[in-house]
């Protein structure tokens, strides 16, 4: 009987039931479980904005996305994100420490600071323009919502992605993070700084500057987000912005992977468009945006310098090659490479083996020349 043939083996293979691996039944399934449980929560509960509660929900998507990996790759996640997450949490606890130890709060001094640079102070000059007559907001609200709440999100998000690509680029740009955070940190406590909001309530901006820029995309109404914002905002950590510039640090570490025009356009607009969003919102001043863009640099200079230094640590030692032999002194005879004395008008011995050297020798001799080299290297003159 003959055997069937190529194309209707493949046929049948393509007709046979494909069984389904266990684990991918298992990463489909924890997966989804995920996606649902968050959904569910930031309709039900809000967005997370809480570090730790961040960093739960962060940690328990990586498990998640890579359940069927080994025990062990779930237990290093934890002990990765661990040690991060604690240092910013003493981040957010201490950022309003200046509020305690009684150091002056700067008010007059950024808005006579932008007055002088710009004429005028931005915020209150787009507020005067953008806003209704009565302070209602306008229609694309929404989308200053959309840009102001991302600053929760996605530098987070960020960190995930990288951390399931590559751990080494995770780390790099998690270095990053704290050094800005802290940055701006000690930036709070030595020279604290209040919002323009803030200088409308005590009566240094004209009354009527408030905080318009929405926050929640639209799950929750502009109201809500407003008290949220106030209670949870920070009256002394306006200087730098460190919403601007986290909105930079994330278009700086993905610009090397955005290949396309459109993908950079994207990363320019971004840190522009929560520029906008923060000194039109009354969240910051224009200065408190340049200076926490300048902090971006600060942080990525730090970061390479110390990556630097530590690459060149770990950088394998290669000992230097050892010195040729000198040619031997004609003093030392009979040390390897040098001449033997030779009695006048009797021919140097041949070489134990070798085959006709006296012959050779001896006529090298009658010449008057001598042999170049030997196995230990030249022959001394």
């Amino acid at each position: 009987m003959n055997a069937p043939s190529l194309p209707a083996r493949a046929l049948a293979v393509m007709r046979a039931p494909q069984l389904v691996p266990p684990r991918q039944y298992l990463r489909v399934a924890a997966r989804c479980g995920y996606l649902i449980a968050l959904v569910g929560t930031v309709v039900t509960m809000g967005i997370p904005a809480d570090r730790v509660y961040q960093a739960a929900w962060i940690v328990a998507g990586l498990i998640a996305f890579a359940i069927d990996r080994p025990w062990r790759g779930h237990v290093r996640v934890v002990v990765d994100w661990l040690p991060l997450v604690a240092a910013l949490v003493v981040y957010d606890h201490t950022r309003g420490i200046a509020d305690e130890l009684g150091l002056p709060v700067r008010i007059h001094e950024l808005v006579a600071v932008e007055s002088w640079l710009f004429g005028t102070v931005p915020t209150v000059w787009l507020q005067e323009r953008l806003l209704g007559a009565d302070g209602e907001r306008p229609g694309w609200t929404m989308l200053t919502s959309v840009v102001y709440t991302s600053h929760f999100l996605v530098p987070w998000l960020l960190a995930a992605v990288l951390y399931l690509q590559s751990r080494a680029r995770w780390a790099g740009y998690m270095r990053r993070v704290l050094l800005l955070s802290y940055f701006g940190l000690i930036t709070y406590i030595l020279v604290p700084a209040a919002p323009p909001w803030y200088a409308s309530e005590v009566g240094v901006l004209p009354e009527g500057v408030g905080r318009v820029t929405g926050f929640g995309f639209g799950v929750v109404p502009i109201d809500v987000g407003t008290r949220w914002l106030e209670a949870q905002g920070n009256p002394v950590a306006a200087l730098p912005s460190l919403h601007s510039a986290f909105a930079l640090l994330v278009a700086v570490a993905l610009w090397p992977i955005a290949r396309r025009a459109w993908m950079r356009a994207l990363l320019v607009a971004f840190p522009l468009a929560m520029a906008f969003t923060l000194v039109y919102g009354g969240e910051h001043y224009l200065v408190d945006v340049l200076l926490g863009w300048g902090y971006v640099g600060l942080a990525v200079l730090a970061a390479r310098a110390w990556e630097a230094r530590r690459g060149a640590r770990r950088a394998p030692q290669v000992s230097p090659p050892a010195p040729a032999a000198s040619p031997a002194s004609p003093s030392r005879a009979g040390h390897r490479g040098s001449t033997p004395a030779r009695t006048p008008g009797i021919p140097p011995r041949a070489a134990p083996g070798s085959p006709s050297g006296t012959a050779d020798t001896a006529g090298r001799c009658r010449t008057g020349s001598t042999p170049g080299t030997d196995r230990a290297g030249p022959a001394a003159p």
